[in-house]
């Protein structure tokens, strides 16, 4: 996506989620899921047509199943039990708020 800084946004997202809303993890883990969700995000966006080529694609962005998307993608790499999958869902829930925080205040946001 023309303009989207995964530094930036990393940075951005970072200060907004709070690890002590988030205690299931330590402050090692959170960074690292943090970064993985940004990257699952954008795989999603790829892989869905969101974005092709790192530019915008033809599709539209589907919350739901970005969600999906990047809670199963978290679960995997850090091979989750049943109360640590519903510790990754919250975070996942607050990342996706972030992101999309971050994505309009950077003017890469469409609405129709």
């Amino acid at each position: 996506m023309q303009g989207y800084d995964r530094g930036a946004a990393l940075a951005f997202i970072s200060a907004r989620v709070r690890p002590s809303e988030h205690r299931a993890f330590t402050q090692g883990e959170f960074s690292s899921l943090l970064r993985m969700a940004l990257e699952a995000d954008l795989q999603y966006m790829e892989e869905n047509g969101v974005l092709s080529g790192g530019l915008s694609g033809g599709s539209y962005y589907d919350d739901d199943e970005a969600f999906e998307y990047i809670d199963a993608a978290l679960c995997r790499a850090i091979g989750a039990d049943e109360d640590k999958s519903m510790a990754v869902a919250a975070l996942v829930d607050d990342f996706m708020e972030q992101q999309q925080a971050y994505m309009e205040e950077a003017g890469l946001i469409e609405w129709e």
